[in-house]
C-alpha cells in the first residue's frame, strides 16, 4: 500500500494543517503530489493524472489546505477498506455539512478529505475534476430530481466535487462516509507586517450539521411531479410518465424499478 497525497494548494496552506497532514501520515508509505498557484480545478486535476502515472500508488487521499484533522483519521478511512470514502466536515460556518446524503446513500461529499482506491479511476475518463457543469435540485415531494446543465462560462466556487462524484453515483461506485470529526480553518485577518506579534487571526469551524442541505430541498415547496417514474429498457433506465411506463412494460419492452427518493436527469438542460 502506498498513499498518493494529493494536495490542492492555490498556493498557501495553514500550518496547523501541514502538521496534522503529516501525523497522519507516519508509519505510512506515501508520496506527495502537491499544486501550486492553480485554480480549481486544475489544481485537483494536475496532481491526479501525476499520481496516476506513479505505479506504486494504490491510493489517493485527496485533502485540502485548510482541513482540521484528527491525528488518525487517515488510518480510520483505510481501516474501511472501500473504494471511496470519506468524512463530513462543515463548509459554511453556520455548520452546512459536505455530505449530500439521500435514502442513506451518499449523492455527493467535498473533496476536504477524500480517499479512493487507485482503481476507481480506471472506470473513470479525464478530467476527471470539471467546474463547467452545475447540477440543480428540485423537490418533488415523492422523489427529488437532480439536473446538469453544462456551460463552460458558469461562475461560482467549487462544482468541481460534485461532479467528480456524480460521475461516481452514475457508475453506482458507493461513496462511504465515517463518522469523524473534522474541520475547516479560515484566514480571518493577517497579521500586522513588520511587528514581533504577527500572528494571523484563524478561526475554526468545528459544528457540523449532518445533512442540512436535503432538509433544505425537503422545505421548498413541492413542484409538480408529472407523476414519473423509472423504468429499466434494454439501453438503460429511463424516466417516462405512467401511462408510457405501462404501454412499455405491458409490450414487454421494460421492465419495473423500485421507486426512488432520487432521480438524476443526466442530459444537458
Amino acid at each position: 500500500m502506498r498513499i498518493g497525497v494529493i494536495f490542492p494548494s492555490r498556493g498557501l496552506i495553514f500550518s496547523q494543517t501541514a502538521d496534522e497532514i503529516l501525523q497522519n501520515l507516519k508509519g505510512i508509505d506515501h508520496k506527495f503530489f502537491f499544486a501550486h498557484g492553480l485554480p480549481i480545478p486544475q489544481c485537483f486535476e494536475k496532481p491526479t493524472n501525476r499520481a496516476l502515472l506513479d505505479d506504486t500508488i494504490t491510493h489517493l487521499w485527496f485533502v485540502e489546505d485548510d482541513m482540521q484533522l484528527p491525528a488518525d483519521i487517515l488510518r480510520k478511512l483505510l481501516k474501511q477498506d472501500k473504494a471511496v470514502v470519506t468524512a463530513d466536515y462543515p463548509v459554511s460556518k453556520d455548520g452546512r455539512g459536505a455530505i449530500f446524503k439521500v435514502d442513506k446513500r451518499v449523492v455527493f461529499c467535498g473533496t476536504g478529505c477524500l480517499l479512493v482506491k487507485r482503481e476507481v479511476f480506471d472506470e473513470l475518463r479525464s478530467p476527471y475534476f470539471r467546474t463547467d457543469m452545475r447540477w440543480t435540485i428540485k423537490n418533488y415531494g415523492d422523489y427529488l430530481k437532480m439536473t446538469v446543465t453544462r456551460d463552460t462560462n458558469l461562475d461560482g466556487y467549487g462544482l468541481h466535487d460534485v461532479n467528480f462524484c456524480m460521475n461516481l453515483y452514475h457508475l453506482d461506485i458507493p461513496i462511504h462516509a465515517i463518522s469523524a470529526k473534522l474541520g475547516q480553518r479560515k484566514l480571518v485577518a493577517l497579521g500586522k507586517a513588520g511587528s514581533n506579534d504577527g500572528a494571523h487571526q484563524i478561526e475554526t469551524w468545528t459544528k457540523v450539521m449532518p445533512n442540512h442541505l436535503l432538509k433544505q430541498v425537503k422545505k421548498w415547496p413541492k413542484l409538480p411531479s408529472g407523476k414519473l417514474v423509472t423504468v429499466l429498457t434494454p439501453t438503460g433506465e429511463i424516466n417516462v410518465s405512467q401511462s408510457h411506463a405501462k404501454t412499455l412494460i405491458s409490450q414487454g419492452l421494460a421492465g419495473k424499478l423500485p421507486k426512488r427518493k432520487l432521480i438524476v436527469d443526466w442530459a444537458p438542460t
